[in-house]
């Protein structure tokens, strides 16, 4: 009994350590500088497989915003994500990987 016990709980531990899990991140761009510089730059962080958009929030100066995502943490690494705006000349900067808010 006591090694059936073990057992599950070891499976249990491993089985929770892989667990994928949909994640919501926040997600601040500078740098917008025309209309179409926020689509843009929701192209380029849906390059990033697993993840989608779910609202962009301009801010009043019209020359950044923030992201809300979410991405599938097993398929897809945050950092990347936050990376691919560069690629277009713009600047992202993590705000809330969503591990703090409870969601």
């Amino acid at each position: 009994m006591k090694k059936t016990f073990m057992t599950l709980a070891v499976l249990f531990l491993a089985t929770g350590a892989t667990h994928a899990e949909e994640r919501k991140a926040r997600i601040e761009v500078t740098g917008l500088w025309c209309p179409s510089c926020s689509y843009i730059v929701g192209e380029a962080l849906q390059k990033s497989e697993s993840v989608a958009i779910l609202n962009f929030q301009e801010h009043e100066d019209g020359r950044s915003g923030v992201y809300t995502i979410t991405f599938d943490d097993a398929v897809t690494d945050l950092g990347e994500i936050v990376a691919q705006p560069a690629a277009y000349g713009y600047t992202a900067v993590l705000l809330d990987d969503g591990t703090n808010s409870g969601s």
